[in-house]
């Protein structure tokens, strides 16, 4: 875990940031509490000692079929469509699984981990920046930050508008394998959305600050999927609960 100091922030993106949507307003100041968040995305030799533990099961992820997301039944976080080694971001796991992971984990520790407000991530994320992206404004600098879609993906997934760079992965990279933002936080753009704990509404309201209660969750970062506009530190996506996609992980945060 990485220690995070309190501070304030504008959180969100103005109506000029390229690929900018109209969830991600209004711009706003916002105050966060120090916290603790994963150095990492939780990996799937992590999530593999949770099952090995408990015998918790979950199947039926959406992959990519070359033309649109499609669930497949036989999917699991153990075969998501494509090859992974342990210290890779483990994936198709559903927020509810994500729930069950933290709570075994903190029986197993005595501690109170949890995921992260939506707040609390984009605050990490940006590490005290404002541009569009911790590196800066151009997204086809991101090959040397973050796993995203780019001209090595595009030859396997193909029509894809991608970043112009190529990052050697098509798939999940090992975490930690591009380079940290400026508070030492590996892949908080790219390798895999990840789960917050906040409810998802179409305009900011106060509930990215909170833990929400029912409904949809936030996720936020992008991935090895995702074009430039999807790979910024404002960009929104949101998913049910119950949901698994093969480029949807998590990582954890802790008071």
């Amino acid at each position: 875990m990485v220690r995070i100091p309190g501070g304030s922030f504008m959180m969100g993106a103005s109506s000029g940031e390229d690929g900018s949507q109209d969830d991600e307003g209004p711009l706003h100041m916002v105050r966060v509490d120090g916290f603790a968040i994963g150095k990492y995305e939780v990996t799937r030799a992590q999530f593999a000692a949770f099952v090995d533990d408990t015998g918790y099961e979950s199947s039926g992820c959406y992959t990519w079929n070359g033309s649109k997301w499609e669930e497949d039944s036989s999917a699991s976080w153990r075969r998501p469509g494509f090859s992974q080694g342990g210290d890779h971001p483990v994936v198709c796991v559903s927020f509810e699984d994500a729930e069950a992971y933290t709570r075994w984990l903190n029986r197993k520790t005595g501690k109170t981990f949890r995921l992260p407000t939506e707040s609390e991530w984009e605050y990490a994320a940006r590490a005290g920046t404002d541009a569009a992206r911790y590196w800066g404004e151009d997204g086809d600098d991101a090959c040397r930050y973050a796993n995203v879609g780019d001209r090595t993906a595009k030859q396997t997934l193909q029509n894809r508008t991608v970043h112009d760079c190529s990052d050697g992965y098509v798939y999940t990279a090992p975490v930690g394998s591009f380079k940290p933002n400026r508070f030492g936080l590996y892949d908080v753009l790219g390798n895999v959305w990840e789960w917050t704990c906040s409810s998802y509404t179409e305009r900011y309201d106060g509930s990215e600050t909170e833990y929400g209660s029912s409904g949809r969750r936030v996720v936020r970062d992008g991935s090895w999927f995702d074009a430039p506009e999807d790979v910024r530190s404002a960009n929104r996506g949101w998913s049910g609960p119950t949901l698994l996609f093969n480029n949807l992980g998590f990582r954890l945060a802790h008071d």
